[in-house]
């Protein structure tokens, strides 16, 4: 009898449903023509994207990647182009390789109550995530309100600087509503526009810094580094929400009684922005997926509140500004993440024309 010789690479690349391999931290190595239609990728885009942020499993919070399900479950997949389309996804566990498989079949002719189901649960995270970002720039208008109406009532002037800081924190609050209603979604699409402007780094993050410690006066917060003297070219509302999410979650992991401090230096080709606390620290193994979409560390307390994509947001506006945000952590010791950006914007990238953005102050300093 003549032996047949099968080319499974050839049966994989002719399978109609997708086929797609990661390692053990979700990153795709591997995917099949058919997965790549399915998430409206084309030839060879899938690989290094993290597939648990593409296929949004409905009990993905408590699920690990590289753990096999006994049966197909439906899931929500992210489409380049910003659109949504529900998939069935089986997961196959390592075996002697160090990469786990999944296999991707389209529900969308026939079934879409999983998308009514998915896309609800997005909304609320949605609406978590707007209430966890705007809570931040609330609080120190309060705060200047209370302390201008306090001056009034006994007929005093108010502290130099006070209407100021709320005039300031007014206008970001609404720029901040802006960005939330879209942020996400132009991040994933590659769309997210830039306002650069040239500011001074070191003024602009003392004030941040300020900002905090009004809203949350027993929180030790310290500044390091120069006064002033540190300018960049960038888009000082990008830079701020990110400065936002860095200092609000070292504070929320940290406690009150420990330091978080934020250090700011430069040179002539970059600047840098370090936020450090002394909080619970990340392990190891996921400091890889930390910036992943809706990523909660495994030893986060229950009651710590959050979705885990105010980091997802802060690197994706890094990256949008050619800059990087990267950590360093220890379990128990703390976290220090590093915003790096180039102290130039580059020439030709994409700078987009000053049009006018929703309650934007174009007369206003940068800062």
């Amino acid at each position: 009898m003549q032996e047949t010789t099968i080319d499974w690479t050839e049966v994989i690349a002719r399978a109609p449903d997708g086929v797609v391999c990661a390692d053990e931290h979700g990153r795709i190595v591997y995917a099949n023509p058919a997965a790549e239609r399915l998430l409206g990728r084309s030839p060879g885009e899938l690989v290094g994207e993290s597939f648990p942020e593409l296929v949004a499993l409905p009990n993905g919070e408590g699920h690990r990647w590289d753990e096999a399900t006994v049966a197909p479950e439906r899931a929500i997949g992210h489409r380049k182009d910003g659109t949504n389309v529900p998939l069935e996804v089986s997961l196959v566990a390592p075996g002697g390789r160090a990469f786990a498989t999944a296999f991707v079949r389209d529900l969308s002719a026939n079934d879409r109550s999983v998308t009514t189901k998915l896309l609800s649960a997005e909304r609320e995270s949605f609406l978590s995530m707007a209430a966890h970002q705007l809570r931040a720039p609330i609080q120190p208008v309060l705060n200047s309100l209370r302390t201008i109406e306090r001056a009034l009532a006994i007929g005093t002037t108010p502290p130099e600087g006070t209407m100021a800081r709320a005039l300031r924190q007014t206008l970001r609050l609404g720029r901040l509503v802006d960005a939330i209603l879209s942020d996400a979604a132009a991040i994933e699409r590659g769309t997210l526009e830039v306002h650069v402007a040239p500011f001074d780094l070191a003024v602009f993050t003392r004030e941040v810094v300020e900002d905090f410690r009004l809203a949350a006066p027993s929180q030790r917060l310290e500044y390091h580094g120069p006064g002033d003297g540190v300018p960049v070219t960038s888009d000082p509302d990008r830079v701020h929400q990110i400065l936002i999410s860095l200092i609000d979650n070292a504070m929320k992991y940290s406690g009150r009684q420990r330091v978080v401090t934020v250090e700011v230096e430069g040179t002539e080709s970059r600047v840098r922005v370090r936020v450090i606390d002394q909080g619970i620290g990340i392990p190891a193994a996921e400091q890889a997926s930390v910036f992943g979409k809706f990523y909660r560390g495994s030893n986060v307390p229950t009651s710590a509140s959050g979705l885990g994509v105010g980091l997802y947001l802060a690197q994706g506006l890094a990256k949008r500004l050619h800059g990087s945000l990267t950590v360093a952590s220890e379990v128990g010791r703390g976290s220090a993440f590093s915003l790096v950006l180039p102290r130039h914007w580059p020439e030709g990238k994409g700078v987009a024309a000053p049009a006018q953005r929703g309650n934007r102050d174009e007369t206003r300093p940068p800062h």
